[in-house]
């Protein structure tokens, strides 16, 4: 763009440069043929060489008087230009005086062009450093955001790492343990080490691909669900002395069951992960309102938003973890009109609610 207006500007000013030179040679060369004509004396204009030089030639294209820079003249032309100077031609019909030719030149008008030249150039480098500057700039400002979710995904793939590989390492050292004799606590361990890799997995693979999962609404009761996903996590609580209390009320809801479960559970292992040693998990459903509280580290005020955005985890030192469950809860509450409170308290704990959706239900009265 910057080439195609330097260009343009070029054009324009060149022509405007060839215009008021034309005009001026052809203003100076009328003078002259008219004091010749008038017998005046013309040798006063030859001292002038600030700007146009003269030539006077006879017929036979000789020089009579010349202060041209240059001895080769196309007299075929009336007005033209080399790559130093600009020229004019005027002649008379008969020689008067033995001149014949009156041979104007600008050898001032290349210098106009280098400086024109050399300005526009100017202005095209500056223009670029400028642009190149503001696009460093952009681009640094741009790719921020990219090179902090590239860290984010770096550290997640790290931790993922670690949160496996605690129970793979468990597992093995069980299975090792079994080989030699059987021992019911090594069986329970293994259990509880197989339920938290695929509670990894169903998360990991839940971000991956459940844009691609078909949803199918069902009606089931929620409490049911609740105590199943509570049995589910009870060796995991127990490793942690941690016992969970639940309060359930039947609730009938008409949802598509696995996401609600990925729900549940997500927020069951939320609360494990953080919550003290030898300390207990409420958990209540009454109609549609459902409610999970431990006893864990809390959540500042500031944190309280945070803790909802993909990878970002508030107490690391706690539980371990890589900050997708939360993500996982947002995402599905979202998509089922499910409403979700926050309440904490550093070191003391955090109640999730969820506030489900009431269907309304039509009432069909029978004509007798």
């Amino acid at each position: 763009m910057l080439g195609s207006i330097g260009f343009l500007y070029y054009k324009e000013k060149i022509a405007t440069i060839d215009r008021y030179c034309g005009v001026s040679m052809e203003n100076m060369a009328m003078q002259i043929k008219m004091d010749i004509l008038n017998n005046k004396d013309i040798n006063p204009l030859f001292d002038d060489v600030e700007r146009l030089r003269i030539a006077l030639y006879d017929k036979n294209k000789k020089a009579i008087v010349s202060n041209l820079t240059t001895k080769k003249i196309d007299f075929e032309q009336t007005n033209y230009s080399n790559t130093t100077s600009a020229f004019f031609i005027s002649s008379f019909i008969k020689p008067k005086g033995g001149i014949k030719y009156i041979i104007i030149e600008d050898s001032k008008v290349s210098n106009q062009m280098v400086q024109l030249q050399s300005l526009i150039w100017t202005i095209f480098f500056m223009a670029s450093l400028f642009i190149t500057f503001i696009g460093y700039l952009l681009s640094r400002l741009l790719l921020k955001p990219v090179k902090e979710n590239f860290a984010i995904l770096n550290h997640f793939i790290k931790d993922s790492a670690h949160e496996l590989n605690t129970p793979v390492t468990a597992l093995m050292m069980s299975a090792n343990y079994l080989k030699k004799s059987y021992d019911k606590e090594m069986v329970e361990h293994m259990l509880m080490s197989s339920k938290m890799i695929s509670e990894v997995y169903n998360s990991i693979s839940y971000l991956a691909f459940h844009d691609l999962d078909i949803e199918e609404k069902e009606e089931f009761d929620l409490a049911e669900l609740i105590n199943d996903s509570i049995k589910y996590f009870k060796e995991i609580a127990h490793n942690k002395e941690i016992t969970i209390e639940a309060k359930l009320t039947p609730y009938i809801i008409n949802m598509d069951k696995n996401s609600i479960k990925k729900l549940i559970n997500n927020l069951i292992t939320n609360a494990i992960k953080y919550s003290y040693t030898n300390k207990n998990i409420y958990i209540t459903l009454k109609n549609n309102i459902f409610k999970i509280t431990d006893e864990g580290v809390g959540i500042s005020k500031k944190d309280k938003k945070k803790i909802f955005q993909r990878y970002k985890r508030i107490n690391n030192k706690n539980g371990g973890g890589f900050g997708i469950g939360l993500d996982i809860v947002r995402g599905i509450c979202k998509s089922n009109s499910i409403k979700i409170l926050l309440d904490s308290e550093i070191k003391k704990g955090s109640t999730f609610t969820l506030i489900f959706p009431q269907e309304k239900k039509s009432l069909v009265k029978s004509k007798k």
